[in-house]
């Protein structure tokens, strides 16, 4: 049986090496290639369906290897179960095997004559492809290996089989990538293989703790006293192999490589914005069951039954909180430095994420209230309506806290530095976004709304009926529009503060670039050829005056009360002499009643300079 099913493939494998000697004839005929000579879109199309075939061919052969090395670790005497699965595997190793090796050998020849096939996008795309697809069916062989040898699971030849090939498949081309490949171009896969290796050890220590829980509460039905811990080995068998990956590519390979755009993304989004978005959800649901069952309205009869759910839940929460605090440490490990853009997008993203839980919860409080008034007196035996009531007020409860500790620190932020907090691109973009989805959202209510009353109004009237069918729409209106509204206004505002403070950084400006050109000559002394024009008041009919001495903060908003303007402080070098008094400043400002004034405090005392707009004539 085995030697026809070998003779009905040699034809094939006779075909597939004529082509193979014609395509290196025509190899050694057409030369080496030349480094120095450009490149054309031929080349392009070329290394795709060249890289294409690489890796089509290497997953059927390690498919096939695995097949057969499978039914060599059988115990069953029986070495032939399925003569169709025999086939394809025998295909596979004898066809695509050979084929592949005699491919990989021209690509690594065609790699040593011109440099620049490692470094195309085709040879990064099949890198990161290869290295993928490997890394997680080794994963997966591995798991059910390692639970087959725990006696979690029934012996299956194939899992050890499958990880054994596709783990040195994974790890040949982890080595063949480092010899010639920029390291930009394998960032991707080991950004990826840091997401997998997260992603599966948090959800197996997700489910180590929910097991442990289970057991130690009673809920699973048994005590952990002489209890089965299969339950427990599973989960954690998964929490080993996730961590182990998440160590190569994380801790030895993307922690210690540079802060790239995917870097951000994967801290930002995966680390602190999924973990905790994923305690946020977890910790609502465990909440609401909470109070529905001392408040609201049960589906079930007992405790067991009600909170079988809450281990699970417990263990998102714990998990959850996990990664975040871990990945906000790594984002945060310069925070007592400057304040930088990643600081800013974290605590935008965290603001985010707890304005989506709270605009969530006030859309339940109005959809309860509106409920609440369509069915009058029925309320009270209204069990759906108290428990959207409940899950209203934990959204609320989880939201709220999140959304105003991170908008705070936004906020003071603003206060402490305007001109960089202002000038930021995180903030402007997350008010415009948020501006822009609630203004959608509630117009998109507001035509919901409409049609529903019209289409009631149109029937026959408009009753109770009516309420409870627009309620959705109401609510998801009203808490769009508020948020819309607020956030314009913060937005206006931030606006309306930049151009106010435009001026004075214009001013500022203007004098360092007449200083330049004066050679250190002060800036007020016009350079000789120039002409001037008097500088007029911002669009609020402010003046701006620039200090250059020593003032607080609270000194500095008082003479800019006093005297009506716009005032800058710069901070001299070397200490002034004498420090003159707010009295003493505000009578040097209304002495020039005009123009834009540059305030100067040095060893001959206070001086007021009229600042005129200079041009190069």
């Amino acid at each position: 049986m085995i030697l026809g099913i070998l003779g009905s493939f040699l034809p094939l494998a006779v075909l597939a090496g004529i082509v193979v000697a014609v395509v290196m004839a025509v190899r050694r005929r057409s030369g080496q290639p030349d480094p120095q000579a450009p490149e054309g879109g031929g080349q392009s199309v070329r290394r795709f369906f060249q890289f294409l075939l690489l890796a089509g061919l290497l997953f059927a052969a390690a498919a096939g290897v695995a097949g057969l090395l499978g039914r060599l670790f059988d115990p069953d005497p029986v070495l032939v179960g399925d003569d169709t699965g025999l086939a394809l595997q025998l295909a596979f190793t004898l066809i695509a095997l050979p084929l592949w090796a005699l491919l990989a050998w021209w690509t690594v020849r065609r790699a040593g004559a011109d440099p620049r096939e490692l470094r195309s996008l085709g040879w990064a795309a099949y890198l990161t492809l290869v290295g993928l697809v490997s890394l997680v069916v080794a994963m997966v062989g591995w798991h059910q290996t390692l639970t087959m040898l725990l006696g979690v699971d029934a012996y299956r030849s194939g899992s050890l089989a499958t990880a054994v090939v596709w783990t040195l498949v994974w790890a040949g081309h982890h080595w063949w990538g480092r010899r010639g490949t920029p390291r930009s171009h394998l960032h991707p896969l080991a950004l990826l293989g840091s997401l997998v290796g997260l992603a599966t050890a948090a959800a197996g220590l997700g489910a180590l703790a929910a097991a442990s829980l289970d057991l130690l509460t009673g809920l699973a039905g048994e005590s952990i006293v002489g209890s089965s811990v299969d339950g427990l080995l599973r989960p954690a068998v998964t929490f080993v192999v996730g961590a182990l990956v998440w160590g190569v590519y994380w801790v030895l390979d993307v922690a210690r490589g540079p802060r790239t755009t995917g870097w951000l993304v994967l801290v930002l989004l995966a680390g602190v914005g999924g973990g905790l978005l994923t305690a946020i959800v977890a910790l609502s649901v465990l909440g609401y069951d909470v109070l529905v069952w001392l408040l609201g309205d049960p589906s079930a009869t007992t405790a067991r039954d009600h909170f079988a759910a809450a281990p699970d839940l417990a263990g998102a929460v714990v998990v959850g909180l996990l990664v975040w605090w871990y990945h906000q440490e790594v984002l945060g490990a310069g925070r007592a430095a400057a304040r930088t853009e990643v600081r800013r997008v974290y605590e935008y993203v965290m603001a985010a994420i707890g304005l989506l839980a709270a605009s969530a919860g006030l859309v339940m409080v109005i959809v309860t209230l509106v409920e609440a008034i369509a069915a009058g007196s029925d309320l009270v035996v209204g069990g759906s309506a108290l428990n959207a009531l409940l899950a209203a007020l934990v959204l609320l409860a989880v939201g709220l806290p999140v959304w105003w500790w991170h908008w705070r620190l936004a906020q003071r932020a603003r206060v402490a530095d305007p001109a960089g907090e202002l000038a930021s691109p995180t903030r402007r973009t997350y008010l415009l976004v948020l501006f822009g989805v609630s203004g959608v959202a509630a117009v998109i209510a507001l035509i919901t709304l409409v049609y529903l009353i019209l289409e009631d109004a149109l029937a026959g009237g408009i009753d109770t009926e009516t309420m409870r069918s627009i309620r959705f729409a109401l609510g998801i209106l009203a808490t769009t529009s508020l948020l819309s509204a607020y956030h314009w206004t913060v937005f206006r505002a931030d606006r309306a503060e930049l151009e106010r403070r435009a001026p004075a950084a214009e001013l500022a400006a203007r004098a360092a670039e007449l200083a330049a050109r004066t050679d250190g000559a002060p800036a007020w002394a016009a350079p000789a050829g120039s002409r001037h024009t008097p500088a007029a008041a911002d669009a609020h009919g402010r003046r701006t005056i620039l200090l250059v001495g020593s003032l607080s903060p609270a000194e500095l908003s008082d003479l800019a009360d006093r005297t009506g303007a716009d005032v800058q402080l710069w901070l001299p070098r070397a200490a002034p002499p004498e420090r003159p008094s707010l009295e003493e400043l505000a009578e040097a400002v209304a002495a020039v009643p005009e123009s834009d004034l540059l305030l100067l405090v040095d060893a001959t005392g206070l001086r007021a300079v009229p600042v005129d707009h200079y041009t190069s004539g």
